[in-house]
């Protein structure tokens, strides 16, 4: 699916939790090196994750996006009345139902706001972006708040708790993935694109046949249960993304070399150098996250571009992935 963007950014926010939990620690909470000989430095040399954030255990998806929303309305004084959509793009929700964007008009006060959410794995940021986009190219909404909230220390938790009742290297393996994950709210206010600003194009792909490659669900207890298989999904994610980046760079109308950031998806050190070897672009351009924040699942995107230093007028790419598989290729010019 190929869109042509008709929305700018407006302003970016974050909310980033306060507590710092290490790669180490998780380790040390399975005890990896009595268990499987495994050092307790194995999980941050293998991805290049040192830590990341995690909200209290009572922490809500909203309250996450609440906060990076809040973030995004003030740094362009707009008032939350002004809002025309508020769509929410993380995996988890506060509720099945309503939609979890409701308590954020609610407590945002974006009042003539219409909500609605919007999932797919850590690639819902990018989808609702091409909806918000999709809103203000028909005249639905002048502004649309695209926001995410993401807890999956909840996952860890479940996680470690999995392998210490289980402590089979083989279920080591199918559930250590999910230690990378980190919390994290992210948004971005869309507005109609002007000469200057504005999407360029959006380029999506999805294959399913790679959705057991990483999965969580409930069973009939209501336990979790996934798998996240790393090298595994990394490997099909860059074959999408390969496919699709000639294309993308040819309906641009740039080069590699055109580009000033390179924002990822990021789930580790690997895939990370892997993507911008495969758009030919410096990893000098891919600003870095992973490392001290670790897989920010769908806040990931919005975080990284708030934290990249962009400035009005830089040409960016942004290299979408979710599990399923979802790949979304964007253009835009800030």
């Amino acid at each position: 699916m190929n869109m042509t963007g008709c929305s700018r950014i407006e302003s970016i926010g974050t909310y980033l939790p306060d507590e710092v939990i290490t790669s180490e620690d998780l380790m040390d909470e399975i005890q990896s090196e009595k268990r499987f000989g495994i050092p307790n430095t194995w999980l941050r040399k293998l991805t290049g994750i040192r830590a990341r954030r995690f909200a209290g255990h009572d922490a809500n998806p909203s309250d996450l996006a609440i906060e990076a929303g809040r973030s995004a309305l003030e740094r362009c004084n707009m008032d939350p009345a002004d809002i025309g959509m508020v769509i929410y793009c993380g995996i988890d929700r506060d509720w099945v139902e309503p939609a979890t964007s409701h308590r954020i008009q609610r407590e945002l006060g974006c009042k003539n706001a219409a909500c609605l959410d919007v999932t797919n794995a850590c690639h819902g940021f990018t989808n609702g972006m091409s909806v918000g986009d999709a809103m203000i190219a028909t005249g639905a909404a002048e502004n649309v708040l695209v926001v995410t909230g993401e807890v999956p220390s909840h996952v860890v938790r479940d996680c470690i708790k999995d392998i210490n009742d289980n402590p089979t290297m083989e279920n080591f393996r199918s559930k250590v993935g999910g230690l990378t994950t980190g919390d994290a709210g992210g948004a971005v206010i869309l507005q109609r694109a002007s000469n200057k600003s504005g999407v360029k194009t959006y380029r999506f792909a999805s294959q399913g046949r790679y959705a057991e490659l990483c999965f969580y669900k409930f069973d009939g207890a209501g336990k979790r249960q996934g798998q996240m298989l790393m090298e595994k999904i990394s490997a099909a994610a860059l074959h999408m993304h390969r496919a699709l980046i000639t294309e993308t760079y040819r309906e641009l109308q740039w080069q590699p070399k055109d580009i000033d950031f390179l924002i990822c998806h990021q789930a580790g050190r690997k895939p990370h150098q892997r993507f911008a070897e495969m758009a030919e672009v410096d990893i000098a351009k891919a600003p870095i996250t992973y490392e001290d924040l670790g897989n920010l699942t769908s806040a990931s995107i919005p975080v990284t571009l708030d934290l990249a230093g962009s400035k009005e007028g830089d040409r960016i790419l942004i290299l979408g992935t979710g599990s399923g598989l979802s790949v979304s290729q964007i253009g835009l010019v800030l």
